[in-house]
Order: structure tokens, then C-alpha cells, then sequence
């Protein structure tokens, strides 16, 4: 059962008065729900968790660390020892325990760079979600006004069945009457057939959309469920020039930021390992309880308590070429990144100038297509009334059913277009971000 879009568009906007078991579905609804239900975007989120993990290992890095130690032993088969007029007694019974704090005041930049990396590998999985939102978007919007295209035109041949079978109807009865052929009937009959055909591949692709935005939307769209027609607002047709969008596209894709953030992090991770080589100074403090202190001598079997303050310099001579094979695993990282930084430039470019160009076509076609359905239309109502004097012929009629019917696809396919068009070019300058 087919169902009238304008006039459930109309019931729609009465639902408040009149309850309606039909629905218009906006695309900005369908967008939230894809959203709120990609799965893909979720994995995102905990991306972003667990780098913002890493940024908190990191800056601990430069943090004072302190630590709390107690331990106990008991020892057997001890013997006092004599040195001299000292005597050493065995104490079987040892315990025990200290707190104590370092500082990093030096480390060659390893940790600093690290902090950097860390921080920056943050934003960058911020902005690979806004990216992923962004094309979750698109893939809505292009979903949703391919099905309404092709309920559109499945509206469309349907009507044009209608008429077709109407014609076939007349010729019947004037063949019959003797003033059409049987020719003129099969034309007729073949014409209808081709038309059906028409409107069930259209109603397959519609019923195709609508599975399809089931999937990215994780509820079922029943049969009273439709989308908006391609309305198209007269203000909305303008078209920014070219180098604007180029402009507009290098400053707000997502992806793009993304990934200069992530070469970014990438040379900050390679001054992180060479750092490994350099001096590393670090100041350390603990105070401690023995029984017996192992600092006393001789050793008494009571609690004494030290304290400890210094400094402690390290620094790895050969360490057998682990900084260096770090070093290169680091650098080609951040190679890697700068390389694909680069691509995804010239991708854009390339985007931006198809979709620039195909809303410039979808623009003109729509002019074009309005003006041929125009006349197409008047071409059928002129051809009828002359069918209906006996002035013309039935493939006359017949041929100006079939140039109304292919100029209102192409009408309706322009609309669509330019939705389309419209959302792929605002992708592409990064304006479908929220």
C-alpha cells in the first residue's frame, strides 16, 4: 500500500489535534540517534580514556614519588663475632621500616617530552572523535535522503502507472472501435511493464535505505516511518567559492587536526629516547626505624631511628644499543605519521573539489530538469487532448508519458542531489563537526 508523503505531511503538522499513527522523521532526529548508537563511537570514547591514562603516567613522571618499606626477618644459626675488644651479638630478631621521597630535577628531557607526547596524543583522540562524528553524520544524511529520493520517485511511477494503465484502458476500447491497432496496444501494454518495473526497483531501493538506517540507528523503522521530502530552501542554494572551502577545510577537519597532532606527539616521543643517553639526577630523602639500625655499631637489639638526604646521578655509558634501536622505532613512527598527515591533505583537496563540483552540477541539473519536467508535462496534456479528437497517435501519447516520467526522476534525483551534495561538501570543509 502506497503511501501519500504531502498529505502525511500535512495530517503530521495536525498531530497535536488529530493523533496520527504516522511520522515524519527529521534527518537532525536521525543524526542524534545514529550517534547515540554507534558503536564505532563508543570505542572512541574509551580511546580518549585511555590516552588521557597516558597523560596521567606521564606527568607523573615529573612528580615527587613517595614510598613506605617495613620488613622483618628472623634468622637462625648465628654466632656472636669478636673483633678485637668489640663484641658483635647476634640479633635473630631484625625489623625494619622507612619512608622516603625522590624528585627528578634532571632527565635530559625524557620526561618533559614524554608529558608532551602524552598530551598531545589526548587531543588527538578528542579530535579522531569530533572525525568520526563528522562521518557518522554524513553516512546518516546520505542514507536518509537516498531513501527519501527513492520513495520520491517511487511516488512519482507510481503516477505515471496510474496514467499508463488509464492509456491502456482507452486503447483497449478503441481498438475495439476500430481506431487503434493491436500494435498500438502491445506498445501501450510494453510501456506499462517497463514503467512497473521502474517503480519496484525504486520501492526495492527504498525498502534498502530503510534496513540500512535501521543499522546505523539500532531501531526499526516501521512503514508509517518516513523521511522529509527533498525540500529545498531557495536561500540554501548558494555555493562558497572554491578556494574558500579549500581554505575552510585545512583549518576545521578534525581528521586533519588529528593528525598533526599526532606527528606532533611523534617527535616529541623521539627527543623522549634520545634522552635515555643523557645524565639523569634525581633527589632523594628517607627517614628510617631499625632494631637493630643497620647503621649503628656495634649493632644494639633497640629501635634507633637516621635520616637521608642526597642526590643521585645515573647516567648509562653503553647500554648495548637499546637507546639508539628505541630511538629509530621512534623516528619511523613519526615518519609514518607525517606521511600520512600528507596523504590525507591531498585527500582532502581532492574531496573538497569533487564535492564543490558535484553540487555546482546538481545545481544546474535541477534547473534544467525543472524546465524539461515543465514541458513535459504540457507536452502529455496536449498530446492527450489530441488523442482525444483523433488528431494524433497513440505512440504520440505513449512518447509523452515516458518524457514525463523520465523528467520527473530527474527533477526529483536533482533534488535529492543537492542534499546530498550540500552534506558532502560541508563534510569536506569539516562543517558537519560538532
Amino acid at each position: 500500500m502506497k503511501i501519500n508523503r504531502r498529505l502525511l505531511s500535512v495530517v503530521c503538522c495536525l498531530g497535536a489535534i488529530f493523533p496520527a499513527a504516522s511520522a515524519v522523521i527529521t534527518p537532525e532526529d536521525t543524526v542524534k540517534l545514529a550517534i547515540a548508537h554507534s558503536q564505532t563511537l563508543k570505542s572512541r570514547d574509551q580511546d580518549i580514556l585511555a590516552a588521557a591514562a597516558r597523560r596521567l603516567q606521564a606527568d607523573a613522571g615529573l612528580r615527587p614519588q613517595f614510598d613506605v618499606r617495613a620488613q622483618a626477618n628472623h634468622f637462625e644459626g648465628l654466632e656472636n663475632q669478636v673483633l678485637g675488644p668489640v663484641s658483635i651479638p647476634v640479633i635473630d630478631n631484625q625489623f625494619t621500616a622507612s619512608i622516603g621521597i625522590s624528585q627528578p630535577l634532571y632527565t635530559g628531557g625524557r620526561a618533559t617530552h614524554q608529558k608532551l607526547s602524552a598530551r598531545l596524543g589526548e587531543e588527538a583522540a578528542r579530535q579522531s572523535l569530533t572525525s568520526s562524528v563528522a562521518d557518522m553524520t554524513l553516512q546518516t544524511l546520505t542514507t536518509y535522503w537516498s531513501w527519501s529520493k527513492a520513495l520520491e520517485q517511487s511516488e512519482a511511477l507510481q503516477m505515471a502507472v496510474t496514467r499508463m494503465k488509464a492509456l491502456a484502458a482507452d486503447t483497449v476500447n478503441l481498438e475495439k472501435a476500430g481506431l487503434a491497432t493491436d500494435n498500438d496496444r502491445l506498445a501501450v501494454d510494453v510501456s506499462l511493464d517497463q514503467t512497473q518495473l521502474q517503480l519496484d526497483d525504486a520501492d526495492q531501493q527504498a525498502e534498502l535505505n530503510r534496513i540500512e538506517l535501521s543499522r546505523l540507528t539500532g531501531r526499526d523503522w516501521g512503514e508509517t516511518e518516513t523521511p522529509q521530502q527533498p525540500v529545498l530552501q531557495p536561500g540554501n542554494l548558494t555555493v562558497i567559492p572554491l578556494e574558500e572551502c579549500l581554505r575552510q577545510s585545512f583549518s576545521n577537519r578534525a581528521d586533519l587536526v588529528a593528525l598533526r597532532l599526532s606527528a606532533r606527539a611523534g617527535a616529541a616521543l623521539v627527543e623522549a629516547a634520545r634522552a635515555e643517553s643523557r645524565p639523569q639526577l634525581a633527589l632523594v630523602a628517607r627517614y628510617e626505624q631499625g632494631r637493630p639500625n643497620p647503621r649503628d655499631f656495634p649493632p644494639d637489639d633497640q629501635w634507633r631511628d637516621d635520616a637521608v638526604i642526597g642526590a643521585v646521578v645515573t647516567w648509562t655509558l653503553f647500554d648495548g644499543g637499546l637507546t639508539r634501536g628505541r630511538t629509530g622505532e621512534a623516528q619511523a613512527r613519526a615518519t609514518r605519521e607525517a606521511l600520512l598527515l600528507q596523504a590525507a591533505e591531498e585527500s582532502v583537496v581532492s574531496q573538497v573539489r569533487t564535492a564543490h563540483l558535484t553540487l555546482l552540477h546538481a545545481l544546474k541539473r535541477l534547473e534544467t530538469s525543472r524546465h524539461a519536467e515543465t514541458g513535459a508535462r504540457r507536452n502529455l496534456d496536449v498530446a492527450t487532448d489530441l488523442l482525444k479528437n483523433g488528431m494524433t497517435r497513440h505512440s504520440d501519447v505513449l512518447e509523452a508519458q515516458s518524457k514525463l516520467t523520465h523528467t520527473t526522476a530527474q527533477r526529483i534525483a536533482a533534488e535529492a542531489d543537492i542534499l546530498l551534495a550540500q552534506a558532502a561538501l560541508k563534510h569536506a570543509t569539516g562543517g558537519l563537526a560538532p
